[in-house]
């Protein structure tokens, strides 16, 4: 399974908020090539230990009253186990992304609080979407 690196989480979540809601795009999502495909993605993130050309992307779009449990791929829940929480030694650090370390409620007038709450929910679809990819 593919993992990805350097992930621009609010900027992937406004992508996909304007993508939704273009057919064009959307197009490109559900019958285009894998190079049209990677080239609307390219710049949010990087493949981490693989090239572009190395990996598929397959597009997944939710239906309502749909639920799709996603199991995530065996080896990479035992090795994230095993660099977080080894049999000996301390382990790695378990970072979370930025998005989860500020308020997305705060804000002195009520266009920093609009503006907060953007990024916020930006963010999150995005994390909500790497999800599916990690």
């Amino acid at each position: 399974m593919a993992k990805f690196e350097n992930v621009q989480f609010e900027a992937l979540g406004a992508f996909i908020q304007k993508t939704i809601r273009d057919p064009a795009a959307m197009e490109i999502f559900k019958n285009g090539t894998q190079d049209e495909k990677k080239n609307l993605l390219k710049g949010f993130m990087n493949p981490r230990g693989k090239s572009w050309d190395e990996i598929t992307i397959i597009a997944h779009f939710d239906e309502e009253n749909v639920v799709n449990i996603a199991f995530p791929f065996t080896e990479d829940v035992e090795e994230t186990v095993r660099e977080i929480a080894p049999d000996a030694g301390p382990g790695l650090d378990y970072p979370f992304p930025d998005h989860y370390k500020f308020d997305p409620n705060a804000g002195a007038t009520p266009e920093e609080k609009k503006a907060n709450r953007l990024r916020g929910y930006r963010s999150r679809l995005g994390d909500y979407v790497m999800s599916r990819c990690k």
